[in-house]
């Protein structure tokens, strides 16, 4: 019925709880997406599956991201297949799998398509699934997307020539010709074009001295490609999704959606003649040089292979976050967060002290995304080192350092993981 696979259910939540007036930027509705969703969810409550089905069938032609309309129509396909419509079903599920829904296993395990597992129909659809989905297991197929970034020069140039239309410039020349990347971005990052507006008025030197930067990160593709290689050698289960270059609003250099790696080349800018001053204390530690954009990727897609869990601790998400630092290290040879190194290597004990005291809460205020905490002497986001520093211990300890990479991007319970690494112990000894 919904589809319920944690990571990608997480992502299309995310995208369907944006603004009504984040969305309207983009496609208004009639009735308003938010309507259609909850008339489509009271259907399905109330098990009408011929109505269900409909309601989800026309949600998924309202949607404007490609995201949520294939959950929309996945979801309209199971209704179908429950109310005993099989070629309306196998009609939806196949446009699912072409907006992007190739989840094969779940389709498979999906009692509400049960209906439909007899038919020709449904095994070709899930062949094409799985087609998609050996495709993400070689390297070699990683689609690395600059496009956005060409698209927003050519309207950052046509809006200033003529400000006063700028919105809508910035809508028809960049957000009505993005990729998959930048629509999931947006729905995450931006929210509105308004905003994403209001950022570049409040930093206008910065972002006119960006260009050369941005346009750098096309000649860094074969550095990744290679990178990709090299994690297909360390971790041979890995998964290769595409990834996407994006100009947002300097409000996150990274993320990650079930079409692929999503990066703020923004963020990801800094060199010669960029200048720093429009950029608060906050702005200017997490700007990165072009030059570390390969790394940024591979901890990008440490996040993307490393395996979910319902655990919701501080502690689970800053061996997380330090994972994807530490493995992006031993890929590259260069951690993505040397910054805040400096300052935990020499106050280690005491960042311990405060971290283990917090460790199993869900508040995750004091060490993760605490950018407003940031100051010249103390950097936020010390999270990222305390988990780096469980997975070095860890890996430090293994005589098989191929099987310990497997082990830490397979973590089953984080408190066993932490006691295995020797962490404590260790810190302790010195």
């Amino acid at each position: 019925m919904h589809y319920r696979n944690a990571s990608l259910a997480a992502a299309l939540w995310a995208s369907l709880a944006c603004s009504q007036a984040a969305k309207s930027q983009t496609l208004p509705a009639t009735p308003p997406l938010d309507s259609l969703r909850a008339q489509a969810k009271r259907s399905a409550a109330a098990k009408s599956y011929p109505e269900a089905a409909a309601r989800y069938q026309r949600l998924a032609g309202a949607e404007p991201h490609r995201l949520a309309r294939a959950s929309a129509l996945y979801n309209a396909a199971c209704y179908y297949a429950l109310a005993g419509q099989p070629q309306p079903a196998l009609q939806q599920l196949a446009a699912a799998q072409q907006a992007g829904f190739n989840q094969a296993e779940h389709v498979r395990k999906d009692a509400d398509l049960a209906s439909l597992r007899t038919t020709s129909g449904f095994a070709k659809i899930v062949k094409r699934m799985d087609q998609a989905t050996a495709r993400e297991a070689d390297p070699r197929k990683v689609r690395l997307v600059t496009s956005d970034i060409d698209n927003f020069w050519r309207a950052y140039d046509l809006a200033a020539r003529d400000t006063a239309q700028r919105h809508a410039i910035f809508q028809r020349e960049y957000f009505d010709k993005a990729s998959v990347g930048l629509e999931d971005y947006f729905d995450r990052k931006i929210h509105s074009v308004a905003r994403f507006v209001r950022n570049l008025d409040q930093k206008p030197n910065f972002y006119r001295s960006i260009r050369p930067t941005t346009q750098q990160i096309a000649g860094f593709k074969p550095q990744m490609q290679a990178n990709f290689r090299k994690i297909k050698e360390l971790y041979p289960a890995a998964r290769f999704p595409d990834v996407y270059f994006v100009i947002g609003r300097f409000s996150s250099a990274g993320t990650v959606s079930p079409n692929g790696l999503l990066l703020g080349a923004d963020q990801l800018s800094n060199g010669p003649g960029v200048p720093l001053d429009e950029l608060s204390v906050r702005g200017r530690a997490i700007l990165s040089p072009v030059a570390l954009v390969p790394v940024i990727v591979a901890h990008e897609h440490i996040h993307y292979i490393q395996k979910d869990s319902p655990d919701l601790t501080l502690l689970r998400g800053a061996i997380n976050e330090g994972m994807a630092d530490f493995l992006a290290e031993v890929v590259t040879g260069t951690n993505p967060n040397a910054r805040i190194h400096a300052y935990g290597n020499a106050h280690e004990a005491e960042i311990w002290a405060d971290f283990k005291k917090e460790m199993t809460s869900t508040n995750w205020n004091n060490w993760i995304g605490n950018g407003g905490q940031e100051t010249a002497a103390k950097p936020a986001d010390l999270g990222y080192y305390v988990g780096y520093r469980i997975c070095q211990a860890y890996y430090a300890k293994a005589a098989d350092k191929k099987q310990a990479i497997q082990e830490i991007l397979n973590i089953g319970s984080y408190p066993e993981f932490l006691e295995k690494s020797g962490y404590e112990k260790g810190l302790a000894a010195r």
